[in-house]
């Protein structure tokens, strides 16, 4: 059919709208079939944008078309190598590429340069108007993808910002670094996440004492946060409560009294999968002692400059687990120049040989060390080595006494 019936044939056959005026670039050098493309490109109601050169085309690209088709031949070039261009483009990565060839070999050379579809120069009008309409399926459906995309997108970037906004909360709850009573506390916090499960607690009870807590949450993210914040809150609140009103065995018990009935009342919350491990402790600098109590926290670690670190023994379970689980307090003496450090499992690498974890992390710790600082700094740079899934959050508490002056 030559081109005057191609047209004519078209022409009678408008008038059946695949779309709302969608714009196609059709680039083609000879005039007889760019006039014939634009009349069957018009009747199925496509805004149509011409060019007769690659360079022109590529002037074109700037108004959006949604389609482009592109003889495989025009003055300038191949249509083929233009489409390879295109899609090197990543703006231009959405746009519904179409060569119009009347040769069979140049079809999967399109496709592999990145053309959507091929249409063969002597198409029946029916079967243009068919691919057409494929066409507007694809790029509705591309164009419905990226606007979820994009409201994806949005959603995320307001939850991460909500998200560093807690974070930034938690972090600022977390206690100062205390100085006083011939003994230093340092901390050290870092989340797997932006928010993490594990958080400790520093709390002043007079010139003398102080008590201190450490709460690890199972599991990461916003709810184990919540949870350790709100805790951590009610178990240091409830140490001062009582150390500032009890006296003799109650004031020695005041650990174990916090850590039963946190036990008893989460056990009966019924909560599935809900469980934390604990540390209470109190320091007198009066007494050189530190009394703790430990709900399934990893074993303490106590330097002494003459004997160097070792593990103290854990007892007790996870709060949460058994109703009436017991607890014992413990007692160390903590002389100038000794150290006591606890930490959450993030730190601790079980092994067959070594089930608590802690053997690695002891030989990891500086050897002597005689300020707070060198062991703050190193349990840093143990933690800043863990990346990816293997990353837990990761707390530690240390106690230092100053050592005795020479």
């Amino acid at each position: 059919m030559n081109t005057p019936e191609r047209l004519h044939v078209a022409a009678a056959m408008g008038g059946g709208e695949v779309t709302a005026r969608r714009k196609i670039l059709l680039i083609e050098s000879e005039a007889d079939q760019a006039v014939y493309w634009d009349v069957v490109f018009r009747s199925l109601g496509f805004e149509v944008l011409k060019a007769t050169t690659l360079l022109d085309a590529k002037t074109l690209l700037d108004a959006s078309p949604s389609i482009v088709a592109c003889s495989s031949w025009v003055a300038d070039g191949a249509g083929i190598e233009f489409f390879g261009q295109m899609r090197a483009r990543p703006e231009l990565a959405l746009v519904y590429l179409v060569l119009l060839t009347s040769s069979g070999e140049e079809v999967i050379a399109s496709l592999r340069a990145g053309a959507n579809d091929c249409i063969d120069m002597s198409a029946a009008y029916g079967e243009i108007r068919a691919r057409l309409e494929l066409a507007e399926r694809v790029i509705s459906l591309n164009e419905a993808l990226q606007q979820k995309s994009a409201a994806l997108g949005e959603a995320l970037s307001l939850i991460r910002s909500e998200l560093q906004s807690a974070a930034a909360l938690q972090a600022a709850m977390l206690p100062k670094p205390l100085d006083g009573a011939g003994v230093q506390v340092r901390m050290l916090y870092r989340p797997s996440e932006l928010l993490g499960g594990d958080m400790i607690g520093l709390t002043r009870i007079d010139e003398h004492r102080f008590a201190f807590g450490l709460i690890d949450v199972v599991g990461h993210g916003t709810a184990s946060a919540l949870i350790s914040c709100s805790l951590i809150r009610e178990l240091m609140d409830r140490m001062l409560a009582l150390l500032q009103s009890a006296n003799g065995d109650e004031r020695r018990d005041c650990c174990r009294m916090v850590l039963e009935e946190l036990n008893r009342r989460y056990c009966r919350l019924n909560l599935p999968g809900m469980y934390f491990t604990a540390l209470t402790g109190v320091f007198d600098a009066q007494l050189d002692t530190v009394r703790y109590c430990q709900a399934g926290n990893p074993n303490l670690l106590c330097f002494d400059p003459e004997t160097g670190w070792r593990e103290l023994p854990e007892s007790g379970f996870p709060i949460g687990l058994i109703d009436d689980a017991e607890y014992a307090c413990r007692q160390i003496d903590l002389h100038p120049g000794q150290m006591l450090l606890a930490v959450s499992d993030g730190f601790l690498r079980p092994q067959p040989e070594d089930p608590g974890g802690c053997l690695e992390l002891l030989h990891a710790l500086p050897r002597l060390p005689q300020r707070a600082e060198p062991v703050i700094e190193r349990l840093s740079d143990i933690a800043a080595q863990v990346h990816g899934r293997d990353r837990d959050d990761q707390s530690a508490l240390l106690l230092s006494r100053s050592a005795p002056a020479l």
